[in-house]
């Protein structure tokens, strides 16, 4: 398995480490190689080369029948399809695991080459897993590779501990405009406006100082920068949490949602990419549009003014990830992929 180091920030690194913890299999084994630990040009060249020399001694050397490869856009997208050439080459199958978020928008910008390029290498593995049914449509139109939608899980809590009473809105993922962050801004001065109680906590990296500095000159008392937490800082926010909220103009199928919500946490998001299939507007969260930041302002002030109402969206929120979005469900899919294609490795199937 090729990715970001499972201790590094952002969710691919999540995904990566819920397998390190929790993939177990009497037919598979997974070694992990990092192929990321941030840095500039050179370092990344050089991360590429190690990541190249250490996947060919194992090939050489092991017994490797799949090489699964954590893909995003741009840079990513072109590092790991010269990765995946390379094992294929050795007789290895590959999987494109895509986390991007605006592979769409990659591929429409992409010069003529490129999008040669981009097709080829969509073309040339034997496998592509995507986030959910709508980027599935999305590949369709690119490569005849067969395609798998396997929808990102996360643990699930024994029970539901969810803080009715809690006044907190919070936001986990990087801060900048793809996350909808300056939005955030905008909602928190309307809802100040209607209910001063209620706070606004942004938590990641990205556009820190340039939002920082926002909320100073607009005087936004109910919002703060919390700055990039891990899991154990995350459980004690969660109880203190009411509402998640991430208004992306982009998305795959973000852990943030999926986490908070399998602690009970309903979420305001966008309808966009994997989110309407785990979020269901005015069941278990609400859905709108990008950008649409009277909407969220209305449905924060009718969630906050209905304690019944939060329970119930709780409760379902709980359930949805329980139901649909639990580890074992996931772990169970890519067993069975696995198996599929190390059969084909072992001529088992045509």
């Amino acid at each position: 398995m090729i990715g970001p180091d499972s201790e590094a920030k952002g969710g691919i690194a999540t995904v990566i480490k819920n397998f390190s913890i929790h993939f177990e299999s009497e037919e598979h084994q997974i070694s992990y190689l990092s192929s990321w630990d941030g840095g500039g040009m050179w370092n990344v060249c050089k991360v590429f080369i190690r990541t190249l020399k250490r996947l060919s001694k194992l090939i050489d050397k092991e017994s490797v029948d799949i090489v699964h490869i954590h893909v995003a856009q741009k840079g990513s997208f072109f590092r790991k399809a010269l990765l995946a050439r390379y094992a294929r080459k050795k007789g290895v199958k590959v999987i494109l695991h895509i986390h991007g978020s605006q592979f769409d928008v990659f591929y429409k910008n992409a010069s003529s080459l490129l999008k040669k390029i981009i097709r080829s290498s969509l073309h040339h593995v034997d496998a592509i897993v995507v986030l959910s049914e709508e980027w599935e449509m999305v590949f369709k139109e690119l490569t005849i590779t067969p395609i798998t939608v396997i929808e990102n899980a996360v643990m699930i809590p024994a029970e539901n501990r969810y803080n009715v009473d809690a006044k907190n809105i919070v936001t986990f993922g990087r801060i900048g405009n793809r996350k909808g962050s300056y939005d955030i801004l905008d909602v928190a001065e309307m809802v100040f406006k209607r209910n001063p109680e209620i706070n606004f906590s942004l938590y990641g990296d990205g556009d820190i100082k340039e939002v920082s500095q926002l909320i100073k000159k607009r005087n936004l008392s109910n919002v703060i920068i919390g700055g990039w937490i891990g899991p154990e800082e995350k459980v004690k926010i969660y109880s203190e949490t009411g509402l998640h909220l991430l208004p992306s103009y982009h998305e795959g199928l973000p852990m943030a949602i999926l986490e908070t919500m399998a602690n009970g946490i309903p979420n305001i998001s966008t309808n966009v990419g994997g989110i309407p299939q785990v979020i269901h507007n005015e069941k278990n969260g609400f859905l709108v549009k990008p950008g649409d930041t009277k909407q969220i302002t209305l449905y924060i002030l009718d969630f906050f003014g209905n304690e019944t109402y939060r329970n119930d969206l709780s409760e379902e929120a709980y359930s949805m990830i329980k139901t649909k979005f639990s580890m074992s469900i996931y772990l169970k899919k890519w067993e069975c992929l696995y198996g599929e294609l190390a059969g084909m490795n072992r001529g088992e199937f045509r």
